[in-house]
């Protein structure tokens, strides 16, 4: 069984530090993606996202490093992308499309470039099907001595004209599915604390979450119940 990854190594000349809040904005840009109903993207004072619906989902999950995730046992791509799926899926599980993401970011001036890219391309890889894309935030060092990163993203959805579907729309009867694969995530945790990386599976689940991300089914029409397929 294999130990857990090394970080990734930092040179003093390629840090967060060292490149400044401008440069981190331009590389963190530049593998942000391209999101459909973005009318204006990163770059301004603020974002414009078009809201066809003319009402937003909106939701927020913050990511605090030594609580979510460790940079020992992920990736930055692992960590973006474990970011993003955990917005994402609170969108669906309203009736929603997600459309775009906002993220702000605290971390130690330290923190190599190459890290925070590589959290940038897992954000974009998981907004990708859905058409989604970073299309703005903020940046911020640590304060001196913590050393910890806090991700927090917020998600941004659409209804297409349906209801949204809400946990107090259950009644008696009701058929309740889960989707996906319960346990697993904890599992991988469990593994990773012991000091392995093995079974993969558990672990891949822990380091990239794969909830639902397409939009769940407002209530049938009365008389009517939801079919399994």
């Amino acid at each position: 069984m294999s130990r857990p990854r090394p970080p990734v190594p930092s040179h003093p000349a390629d840090t967060v530090g060292a490149v400044g809040e401008f440069g981190v904005i331009a590389r963190v840009v530049a593998r942000a993606g391209v999101a459909r109903l973005a009318e204006v993207g990163p770059g301004d004072d603020a974002a414009v996202v078009s809201a066809p619906d003319a009402r937003v989902v909106a939701t927020t999950d913050v990511l605090v490093e030594g609580r979510h995730f460790r940079r020992d046992w992920s990736s930055g791509e692992d960590i973006g992308r474990k970011a993003a799926a955990a917005n994402l899926a609170d969108v669906a599980a309203m009736g929603a499309t997600a459309t775009a993401l906002l993220v702000g970011l605290a971390c130690p001036a330290e923190t190599p470039t190459a890290w925070l890219e590589e959290v940038a391309a897992g954000l974009a890889a998981e907004c990708a099907p859905l058409g989604a894309a970073v299309v703005g935030g903020d940046t911020v060092a640590s304060a001196p001595g913590s050393g910890a990163v806090v991700l927090s993203v917020t998600a941004l959805g659409d209804l297409a004209g349906r209801s949204p579907v809400l946990r107090s729309g259950a009644r008696d009867g009701d058929v309740v599915a889960l989707a996906g694969r319960l346990g697993w995530s904890a599992c991988g945790l469990a593994v990773l604390r012991r000091g392995f990386s093995s079974p993969l599976a558990a672990v891949a689940a822990h380091r990239r979450p794969a909830p639902p991300t397409r939009p769940g089914r407002s209530r049938p029409p009365p008389g009517r119940r939801p079919c399994a397929t």
